[in-house]
């Protein structure tokens, strides 16, 4: 795939990884979900992590000997995705989950990757892990972190935004990928020396931003204009780390969209570590869509 270029249709491959935990049971449904509305293949992958003690092994009389453990985790995968609509094809390897998973996306040429978190705690909160973490960073192809249980398609949708080319690029996968979706583009920051200021001078501020900037932004992006139209923009004052979060379980956001250049995400150019901390801490599903690096 072009991995500069945004989406002029759905993704036709999706590959989806798994640990074969429950946790990982809703980016198996949530690929599923995806694959019948986009009629796409779906590859699953599956890293087998530690190695095997050959000695003892080769000990053992045949009868007793461990089945193959590549060709038993693909057993596995068909069993857990029998209920799948579309044909899938199945990938077992030894090896890092990240390496396994980068490796199959390059291979197989997957649009988009999907996956689930290391673990859910009280309250909500997911943490991401080191291979997510790591596909986060450097995976061509957009990552979809699924949190929720897919009992719907995405509706709507919040683009956390810093006007950046890189922020550009992530609005026009997800529309590339959900044009029918309501979309709300977000930008929150704080207003330099704010303690100095009136609250109609911060107003006044952030009209001249949404009006003049946001636009300029919509302009240069290339996606549909019937879609750009119809594009809610909200800009506030405050930390967006703390904004976003509160803004998706206020309004009731589907899917929270970010975009990422390099080894950062966008927030990165303003912010620099809140980028991680908006990610990890955002309830539901993440699209983390990656630009190539200029030059």
């Amino acid at each position: 795939m072009n991995e500069s270029a945004p989406f002029r249709s759905p993704p036709a491959t999706i590959l989806v990884a798994t640990d074969l935990s429950p946790r990982c049971d809703r980016a198996v449904d949530r690929a599923a979900q995806l694959a019948e509305r986009w009629n796409a293949r779906v590859v699953v992958v599956h890293a087998i992590e530690g190695q095997p003690d050959l000695v003892e092994t080769v000990r053992l009389p045949s009868w007793r000997r461990p089945p193959d453990p590549e060709q038993a985790a693909i057993e596995m995968l068909r069993a857990e995705t029998a209920r799948m609509p579309n044909a899938a094809d199945f990938i077992a390897r030894r090896g890092r989950a990240a390496d396994i998973v980068l490796d199959a996306a390059e291979r197989t040429q997957a649009d988009l990757i999907v996956t689930g978190v290391a673990r859910d705690e009280p309250f909500g909160r997911a943490l991401l892990g080191d291979t997510v973490d790591r596909l986060m960073r450097t995976c061509h192809a957009p990552l979809l972190i699924a949190r929720s249980r897919p009992h719907l398609f995405y509706r709507r949708i919040v683009v956390a935004t810093d006007f950046s080319p890189s922020s550009r690029h992530a609005l026009e996968v997800a529309a590339g990928c959900f044009p029918a979706a309501e979309f709300t583009l977000f930008n929150g920051y704080d207003v330099p020396f704010a303690t100095y200021l009136t609250p109609a001078e911060i107003e006044a501020g952030l009209i001249r931003l949404e009006t003049e900037v946001v636009q300029r932004f919509l302009d240069e992006a290339d996606i549909p204009a019937g879609m750009k139209n119809h594009i809610e923009r909200l800009v506030e004052h405050g930390a967006p780390e703390r904004l976003l979060p509160e803004l998706v379980i206020a309004r009731g956001f589907d899917l929270t969209v970010v975009g990422t250049h390099g080894g950062g995400a966008i927030f990165d150019l303003l912010i620099g570590s809140t980028a991680r901390k908006i990610i990890d801490s955002v309830p539901g599903d993440v699209l983390v869509a990656r630009a190539r690096q200029a030059g």
